[in-house]
């Protein structure tokens, strides 16, 4: 499959069942520099979701917008649920846009992934990176903005990707590709969000994501309870491995809304929602201890906005807050990598508990199947 050689805007490839995307991708000029391997976006919305990708070995590789970019040799990409609503064109955020929400377009790129590890391979040179150095990035742009990381090679902007100790490169590629984005997220709205303490109680509804995983990981590393919950009877031994103290069936939540408070007298200090604004009322706050928190940080449900809503919605006494991974820090994510890192290496996070499988790039459509028939319990990666 031939690509032309684009030299302003958005690379791009000739299919007439894609909206031309040159009309409102980036406005800056990128020629490109050779060509790699990428699963491209061919077709949406196909009932067979190999059928909506195409694996080629000549599509054109980017270069550097300007100096502060940097060029990476993207090593492993973690899916997101994002990748499968651009598959299927479902809804669209601006704000999932972040730094680059300038560049907003419903559209999506020919090559979308939103999270990835890899080496940098090209640094500009007020990138403040060098060839060589291990990172990794979640929410960079690309996947939405520009191209994104399944394939080859991505450039990011140095704003949004951070560094890897030198002691990740003894991990495989494919172990730290299940680590970025899930690990931050559930990080960020227990911690940050949460005010989490340790010794407190959390609770995750929606526990066998990647973000539930590794939010049963990091509660448990400060000495909480945690109680975690599934749909499925088959993951809850899974959930148990990973740390949580309660595994609890959605179906029992949702037949008993006092069920937490009867494993844990008070409630759960934290809740992390991560099925979706529809259990808030039914299954979150009956959760929440007095004065706790409800973070509500994922859409796992498709419920993106809560109909007439007013004050009294949220129970007195609790408190209702979110997060996103454009809310963190640059310099305590970078130390919270580069703990896990060492976690990882210690034997103290094992990759059975965070890292569900893996597919090649070549095979992204059999990896969407697995993450669309809610099969997964932690983070799919696509090696690279």
């Amino acid at each position: 499959m031939a690509f032309p050689a684009l030299t302003t805007t958005q690379i791009s490839l000739d299919t007439p069942t894609l909206e031309d995307p040159a009309k409102k991708m980036p406005s800056w000029t990128n020629t490109p520099s050779g060509t790699m391997a990428a699963s491209v976006l061919s077709a949406f919305s196909k009932p067979k979701p190999s059928d909506c990708f195409t694996y080629v070995t000549d599509y054109p590789r980017p270069s550097l917008p300007s100096k502060d970019w940097v060029l990476v040799r993207v090593h492993a990409a973690g899916l997101n649920r994002a990748e499968l609503r651009a598959r299927n064109q479902e809804h669209v955020s601006k704000l999932e846009f972040g730094m680059f929400i300038d560049e907003f377009h419903e559209n999506h790129p020919k090559i979308i992934g939103e999270e990835f590890v890899g080496e940098i391979a090209e640094a500009g040179t007020d990138s403040g990176y060098k060839v060589g150095d291990a990172v990794c990035a979640w929410a960079y742009g690309g996947g939405k903005a520009y191209d994104g990381a399944y394939a080859e090679y991505t450039i990011c902007h140095k704003k949004r990707i951070w560094p890897l100790p030198d002691s990740a490169k003894q991990i495989p590629w494919d172990v730290l590709g299940a680590v970025p984005m899930g690990l931050w997220t559930a990080y960020g709205s227990i911690f940050h969000a949460g005010q989490t303490k340790p010794g407190d109680t959390v609770f995750i509804h929606g526990a066998t994501s990647s973000v539930g995983i590794w939010g049963i990981l990091v509660s448990k590393n400060v000495g909480c309870t945690v109680i975690a919950s599934t749909r499925q009877e088959s993951k809850i031994q899974k959930l148990k491995d990973a740390g949580a103290d309660h595994v609890v069936l959605e179906k029992d939540l949702l037949a008993d809304p006092g069920l937490i408070k009867k494993l844990v007298p008070g409630g759960a200090n934290t809740v992390l929602e991560i099925v979706g604004l529809g259990m808030l009322k039914p299954i979150a706050f009956p959760a929440c201890a007095m004065y706790g928190t409800v973070v509500s940080m994922g859409i796992l449900g498709k419920v993106w906005s809560i109909p007439n809503f007013n004050a009294s919605f949220v129970p007195t006494t609790r408190k209702l807050t979110t997060y996103t991974t454009l809310d963190e820090d640059y310099e305590p994510a970078k130390k919270v990598l580069a703990d896990t890192v060492e976690k990882i290496l210690s034997g103290q996070y094992k990759k059975e508990q965070f890292l569900d499988s893996v597919y090649d790039l070549k095979d992204v459509g059999k990896a969407h199947e697995r993450m669309e028939a809610n099969e997964a319990t932690g983070k799919i990666v696509l090696r690279c």
